[in-house]
């Protein structure tokens, strides 16, 4: 195929991808009236799915099987406290004498409304009805819902561009830019990063704050909603790790992160200052405290991570609905990090057993920021190697990481230790192209990326979607279901550790014999599967913007009332549930998740170009590989959209 044929398909493939949905949206519809019977109950609502068409006129009778409930209906101005006995009140808004907005509810038995805009919205729970009420949800959906065909066209035309891209691009220029030196660029940067004190000073802020936390998990209200832990660590933190920190700053959470600290205080003796000793003991120019064991070299895996992660993330949804329950994670791996820190060298527990560590590495792969070498060949002329073995400036490698030989953000930490401790002013801070890693180094951190997207998936189905019947499974704590609670577990397990990675193997096999068939399985399997990473990334960014735009108003209120005393600290504890243009969230979620199926597609195309030599050879073993993740994006936008 010719350029100028494949530019052409190209550009008439998207004009039938925007047209199709276009049409959709003006086919002929006649409005006519559904009333529909709507039971809340802990916590979801029954039917969970209301669909209608455009024009219809919809007429709710809600009534509430335990406890006072809200409903909350994004894009549209629907708002009422259901009651027991079919007793509701609708909210409504007038204008007083001097022209201000007053607010006053009604008691009613029936609410109606027109369905005057299609698309996909989410009705909420706006009455604190016990632990999972913030993810209380049910769905609207307005046929034809136009914003989902859009967007399932465009994903399957973005795939199909990228496909014959391949085919007459060898070398596609997506690539990016070339790597920039942050520390060459901002003398005042490099200044501070090679202070004694600077990771002590970035990193008590966060101690003082996160241990706050805990205290408030300890002693403050039970009630997620009201607890500054919960809703900082679970709904603020948890966006800002997978949104900012990890695409943009890879692993810089684990250079702020406080719960390992006060351990790796604790065995150098020192919160700043460098202990060196002239004679190296085990390798190392530093004495630490305790038995000074390095870890096994056969665990050097973060296979043990990717249990422990599974492991807690069986319990996710009691884990961050439960203050008790934060607390205890957060106090068990600190009392693991002080453990592990009198037994081995250095922060093996951050290494290989963190649960978030694991994930924290298989996406700092994708990040912008790296810390690298300037010049190897300076490096293999250094004979005293300070930056692993430590020097009189900085600390050995806490990490176990040579800077020489180092190619990936995997197990680097971003402690900034061997900048300091190079004699050569050879280690810099880049910025760098989105994926430029490109190769999973073993079976444990594909397996890791698997898990990531299954988990990404689930707690987007059970903390986003609208069964309740789910959501109660998971919920063990309060349920006291076991057997659904144990189908729930093989649902996560299965899939994460069986499922998907079966099928993608299925099309790694198809990918192999497309390009010929003389191809290494296990060589390829560990490169193109690095093109779940971007995919993973955006599935964790659009689950977690839905809660932060949602439930923004009860950071407000944890503010001004962290422990839920009663406080009003700032005049805000009592700031009404108004989620922010929530009507918007499910097209944020799925520009995202295009995002990251582009990201995708072309950084996999990239990990296997030096591998698979041949142009049309590696066009065509791209295919199922893309076919497979255009799958798992369609399934997000169904779940986010459809």
């Amino acid at each position: 195929m010719s350029k100028k044929r494949a530019y052409g398909l190209i550009i008439f493939t998207l004009i039938l991808a925007l047209l199709i949905p276009a049409a959709i949206h003006f086919l002929p519809n006649k409005g006519t009236t559904q009333t529909i019977s709507l039971t809340a109950k802990r916590y979801g609502y029954s039917p969970a799915r209301i669909v209608v068409n455009k024009g219809d006129t919809v007429v709710l009778k809600p009534t509430s099987e335990d406890v006072t409930h809200g409903f909350f209906l994004d894009g549209y101005p629907v708002e009422f406290i259901i009651k027991q006995k079919g007793i509701n009140y609708l909210k409504y808004t007038w204008e007083d004498d001097d022209g201000k907005l007053q607010t006053d509810w009604d008691k009613v038995s029936e609410i109606e409304f027109v369905a005057d805009k299609e698309g996909k919205f989410i009705f909420r729970c706006t009455q604190t009805c016990g632990n999972l009420h913030p993810f209380m949800t049910g769905e609207l959906i307005v046929k034809p819902n136009t914003p989902y065909y859009f967007l399932v066209s465009l994903s399957c035309w973005l795939t199909l561009a990228f496909l014959i891209l391949f085919r007459i691009q060898p070398a596609p220029r997506f690539t990016g830019f070339k790597r920039i030196n942050l520390l060459d660029r901002f003398s005042w940067l490099k200044w501070l990063v090679k202070r004694r004190s600077f990771q002590f000073l970035v990193i008590f802020p966060n101690f003082a704050v996160f241990y706050l936390f805990i205290l408030s998990s300890l002693w403050g209200t039970p009630v997620g909603n009201r607890n500054i832990a919960i809703i900082f660590v679970w709904i603020a933190w948890w966006f800002v790790l997978k949104a900012v920190f990890v695409p943009l700053g890879a692993r810089t959470w684990c250079l702020i992160c406080p719960l390992p600290a006060p351990a790796e205080w604790l065995s150098r003796k020192s919160l700043t200052a460098v202990k060196y000793i002239r004679k190296p003991f085990k390798g190392l120019h530093h004495r630490f405290v305790g038995l000074q064991k390095d870890w096994p070299e056969r665990m050097r895996n973060i296979w043990l991570q990717n249990f422990i992660f599974l492991t807690l993330i069986s319990f996710g949804i009691i884990l961050i609905t439960r203050s008790i329950a934060t607390a205890i994670v957060f106090l068990s791996i600190l009392m693991a990090t002080f453990i592990f820190a009198l037994i081995y060298r250095r922060r093996v527990f951050c290494l290989y057993l963190c649960p978030v560590g694991g994930s924290l590495g298989t996406y700092a792969m994708a990040s912008m920021t790296e810390v690298r070498v300037k010049d190897r060949d300076i490096c293999k002329n250094h004979k005293e190697k300070t930056c692993v073995a430590g020097g009189k400036n900085g600390w050995g490698c806490p990490w176990v990481q040579y800077q020489g030989k180092m190619d990936r953000n995997n197990y680097c930490g971003f402690c900034t230790e061997c900048i300091k401790s190079c004699p050569k002013d050879n280690v810099g801070i880049f910025v760098r192209p989105f994926g430029s890693d490109r190769t999973f180094a073993g079976y444990d951190e594909m397996f890791n990326a698997f898990i990531l997207l299954v988990v990404a998936f689930s707690f987007s189905v059970t903390m986003l979607g609208p069964w309740g019947t789910i959501r109660e499974a998971a919920n063990i704590t309060e349920s006291g279901q076991l057997w659904p609670f144990i189908l729930y577990l093989i649902s996560i397990w299965g899939t994460a550790l069986v499922v998907a990675p079966g099928l993608f193997a299925i099309a790694a096999k198809g990918a192999i014999k497309l390009a010929g068939g003389d191809i290494d399985f296990k060589t390829f399997m560990l490169k193109i599967s690095y093109i779940v990473v971007p995919i993973g990334i955006s599935a964790w960014i659009s689950f977690s913007i839905a809660p932060l735009m949602t439930n923004y108003g009860y950071i407000l209120n944890v503010l001004s009332d962290p422990l839920g005393f009663g406080w009003d600290i700032f005049g805000t504890s009592n700031y009404p549930f108004h989620p922010l243009i929530p009507e918007w969230i499910p097209l944020l979620q799925g520009g995202i998740l295009l995002i990251g199926l582009y990201l995708g597609v072309s950084r996999g195309y990239l990990a296997i170009r030096d591998f698979v030599k041949d142009p049309r050879q590696r066009a065509m073993a791209m295919i199922p590989p893309s076919l497979f993740v255009l799958l798992v994006v369609n399934v997000f936008l169904r779940l986010f959209l459809g």
